[in-house]
């Protein structure tokens, strides 16, 4: 089971497949590399990508410290720089959902290089002001001990199977209140956006909260397009596969 420690903390990471570019998958705030698996992204991507899952901080088999600065998203890109380094990968293709999309957007930012293409799900680059409101009361139930009110509140059970909402709860709350804390706070790249060099692809859907957000940014992008997906669904907590792996597979075609 290979490990990176990163400023102290151990990041649990996978590595599927043993042939073609790199492909870093980057979940969601809540899940595990468990369900890239599950949703069925490893079995469409494993035999044309070596595939690099990576168990962000606080979350599956990584380490769950309760300090907040442990995770900021400048922290978080700097566990996926370790798992390259410790992988010896120079760059890779990215797809991050959520708190991964956010992830990405900073490494568009301060370290380009070391991306050949971004794809994003479930996120824009801007920072989440209009959210705010909610998601710090998110942060206060799942520090008072509340991980149903939090899950009921802010609808992060979506498609998620029941072992998973079982296996939430052996996690650490405060770990988790502090991660979302990070996530929250991040300040996003919307001054940068016109003048990033990462070819992007960001991916939603008209019933997505965000649409209007991640259209903008796409807009302003000068390498950014926005995919427009019939609908949003869930699997297993991930954006369904069958709806998004034609789309940024196709991406990734013309970007060879």
């Amino acid at each position: 089971m290979p490990f990176v420690i990163i400023n102290h903390h151990k990041i649990h990471y996978e590595l599927h497949g043993d042939r073609g570019p790199f492909f870093f998958l980057h979940g969601p705030f809540l899940t595990t590399v468990n369900l890239w698996r599950e949703a069925g992204y490893l079995e469409a991507l494993e035999n044309t990508f070596r595939v690099v899952a990576i168990e962000p901080l606080g979350q599956g088999r990584s380490d769950a410290p309760d300090t907040p600065a442990s995770y900021t998203i400048d922290a978080r890109v700097e566990h996926v720089l370790g798992v390259f380094r410790e992988m010896q990968v120079d760059y890779a293709h990215f797809l991050g959902v959520g708190l991964g999309a956010q992830v990405g957007f900073q490494m568009s930012v301060t370290a380009p290089q070391r991306l050949r293409t971004l794809n994003t799900m479930g996120a824009h680059p801007y920072p989440l002001i209009d959210e705010m409101p909610l998601q710090q009361e998110g942060v206060l139930l799942l520090r008072e001990g509340k991980l149903k009110a939090y899950l009921d509140k802010c609808r992060v059970e979506e498609g998620f199977a029941p072992e998973q909402l079982e296996q939430l709860q052996s996690g650490s709350l405060e770990a988790y209140a502090a991660s979302l804390e990070g996530s929250i706070r991040w300040e996003g790249i919307s001054e940068q956006l016109s003048e990033l060099s990462t070819p992007t692809q960001l991916i939603t859907a008209t019933s997505e909260g965000r649409f209007l957000s991640v259209r903008e940014a796409g807009r302003q992008m000068r390498y950014g397009r926005y995919t427009i997906l019939p609908r949003v669904a869930y699997d297993h907590g991930l954006w369904s596969a069958e709806l998004v792996l034609s789309p940024l597979l196709e991406y990734l075609r013309r970007q060879r």
